[in-house]
């Protein structure tokens, strides 16, 4: 079995830019180009920094940090625990940090992510599905996929400060604000992202390029696994009130 396409001509070649664009615009055709040239540095670079740099600029905002501590509050009291004046001195004094916290463990915390999910799915390909690629095949895939978070803060985060506000703006729970913000449905589209959505698709094409399989199978499978986690986390949130 072939390994990938073969390699189109270096006139062909999109560069870094043009790889990010093609991701968003023409997606197959773009991973037609990674797997047969397999490159992540560059295009993992550029989408963590902006993430990191848009949520740490939003966590710096005056909003943010008053709607931070009302959370921390929501997710203690939760727990039957009482918030003391000491927890509360604890909570200001965190917020100081709180935006170079976001910075740096997005900066950090992104690539582990990429790699921990490039492996999952190399995992998946060799074992189960019996894929010849190889882990840099994959984590380009991966890597490639992820410039639509990029995107995400990019609309989300200018959206957030118009709105004064750090809920996500574009779950489905944004359109039907007339539901209870305790129940279990509200919290279960809370945790659906229509930009979420996007990622799974994108990397579903990814993916089928790099096994030359049918993306339509591979699609389902993501978004069943998506909608599994959503379900238990609405759950627990709705168990425990948070």
């Amino acid at each position: 079995m072939s390994t990938a396409p073969e390699a189109s001509s270096a006139e062909e070649r999109p560069g870094l830019i043009g790889r990010g664009l093609g991701v968003i615009t023409a997606p197959r055709a773009t991973f037609e180009h990674v797997v047969a040239e397999p490159r992540w540095i560059g295009i993992l670079a550029v989408s963590v920094v902006i993430v990191a740099v848009l949520s740490a600029a939003l966590v710096d905002t005056d909003f943010a940090q008053r709607q931070l501590i009302e959370q921390q509050r929501n997710s203690v009291e939760a727990f039957g625990v009482t918030i003391t004046a000491e927890m509360e001195e604890q909570f200001e004094q965190g917020l100081a940090v709180a935006p170079y916290m976001t910075l740096g463990t997005t900066l950090v915390g992104i690539p582990i992510a990429c790699l921990i999910l490039a492996g999952i799915l190399y995992g998946v390909g060799s074992g189960f599905l019996g894929a010849q690629t190889t882990f840099v095949q994959m984590l380009a895939v991966v890597a490639h996929a992820g410039v639509i978070f990029a995107l995400q803060q990019v609309f989300v985060v200018p959206l957030n400060y118009a709105r004064e506000s750090i809920l996500p703006p574009t779950t489905l729970a944004a359109f039907v604000p007339m539901l209870d913000g305790e129940s279990f449905v509200y919290r279960l589209l809370s945790g659906v992202d229509l930009f979420y959505l996007w990622w799974l698709m994108v990397l579903s094409i990814g993916l089928a390029v790099l096994w030359r399989r049918e993306t339509r199978p591979i699609a389902t499978t993501l978004l069943v696994v998506y909608a599994a986690i959503a379900v238990v986390i609405a759950a627990v949130r709705t168990t425990f009130g948070f």
